[in-house]
């Protein structure tokens, strides 16, 4: 983990080396980071806030930062589709990392023990597409930040910020050019999300264990089934669209122990057939060896806003098939059996197109998916870490 907050420094400070106001991209670099591993806890956690209390999520402060925290993220990921029913997956998260536990000293507006960085990814189904970008900036100066009231989180331009004078709807904005392909598009969307479903504190009462340890463990809440309508832009293309999005707020400093590799997470929406409005998230957390390490987690929201927690005991993900990245060489799971026997489910998950995959600084897999059942149909994200 050392190594880790190593390379983060070193990446911060080629940051605040360029045109001394930061950068979008990060800085060029073969050396890649374990999101597993920067999410386990190491020597001198033990001076920042630790998550291990149920109920302790109170708003509208948790809408925003908690900076005594080491990691934490905003997560919103969705699939949209336009009148004539062309499909698109969308993914903007939000990361903040705190590189000491102790405050900036100093009275120069430059210092911070803050750095965001943010991942911005659209999938074009039509065009067989994955556009991806990422953008990293230290937490000063107005460059990026998070607040709670009103809530917005951002880096440069891109930013998820509160509506106003429109309860529980948020703005999504977010334009760049993929890094994935040399000389490829712009792409952008500009969405306006709306809550139409209960939060879910996800866990007991908020607080989601990830491990044996007493310190495994995040603060966790979502939003199921928000409404989505705005444009997504693809070669100076703008389409408008709807659908429906996931979203996540999660912080820690140490939420997985030593002995975890990844996790293999999923948010999905059924929205044909008799189940149509349920959501659905299942998540594995995977130890070394590959095997689930007891702490899976999830949550089941149905359309009438009633919610069920769920255990690894509640469900089981069966990989039918996997694919191997002619980017980075890593094979992922590329096709899944999820059954929920108690609550009547059992889907046959695949992504919409293959090459949904990160690369750079953090490479992971995080793409659309869509959803086959008996009765029924859906679309939905996977990501997963550690690969």
């Amino acid at each position: 983990m050392m190594r880790i907050k190593t390379k983060l420094l070193l990446l911060l400070t080629a940051c605040l080396m360029l045109a001394g106001i930061g950068c979008g991209a990060p800085p060029a670099t073969e050396e890649t980071v374990n999101i597993a591993a920067a999410l386990s806890s190491e020597t001198g956690d033990d001076c920042y806030a630790q998550a291990r209390l149920p109920g302790a999520i109170r708003f509208p402060e948790d809408y925003g930062p908690h900076k005594r925290f080491k990691t934490e993220w905003w997560y919103y990921t969705g699939n949209l589709k336009t009148r004539e029913g062309r499909h698109f997956g969308f993914q903007l998260t939000f990361f903040r990392q705190a590189l000491d536990c102790r405050v900036a000293q100093g009275e120069s507006a430059f210092r911070t023990n803050q750095l965001y960085f943010a991942h911005f990814a659209v999938t074009d189904t039509q065009n067989k597409q994955f556009l991806s970008a990422q953008r990293m900036n230290r937490g000063s100066l107005g460059i990026a930040g998070a607040q709670a009231l009103p809530f917005k989180t951002w880096i440069d331009d891109w930013q998820a910020a509160q509506v106003e004078r429109e309860e529980g709807a948020l703005r999504l904005t977010a334009r760049a050019r993929s890094q994935k392909q040399t000389g490829s598009p712009e792409f952008s969307v500009s969405l306006t999300l709306t809550r139409e479903k209960p939060m879910i504190l996800q866990g007991d009462r908020g607080l989601s264990r990830k491990g044996p340890g007493p310190a495994d463990a995040s603060h966790y809440y979502s939003f199921p089934g928000m409404s989505v309508r705005g444009t997504v832009t693809v070669k100076g293309e703008s389409a408008d669209v709807t659908g429906h999005a996931w979203f996540d707020h999660e912080w820690s400093t140490s939420a997985l122990g030593a002995d975890v590799a990844g996790w293999d997470w999923f948010a999905l929406r059924i929205n044909e057939g008799p189940k149509t409005g349920t959501d659905l998230m299942v998540c594995l957390v995977r130890r070394s060896d590959g095997t689930p390490n007891g702490y899976g987690f999830g949550s089941l929201s149905r359309l009438d806003g009633s919610i069920a927690i769920l255990s690894e005991s509640d469900f089981a993900i069966t990989v039918n098939r996997t694919w191997t990245s002619p980017d980075s060489g890593r094979t992922y799971p590329a096709g899944w059996t999820i059954r929920l026997t108690t609550y009547g489910l059992e889907m046959k998950v695949s992504p919409v197109m293959e090459g949904q995959e990160h690369t750079g600084m953090f490479p992971y897999y995080e793409g659309a998916i869509q959803v086959e059942m008996s009765d029924g149909r859906g679309r939905g994200y996977v990501e997963m870490t550690g690969y």
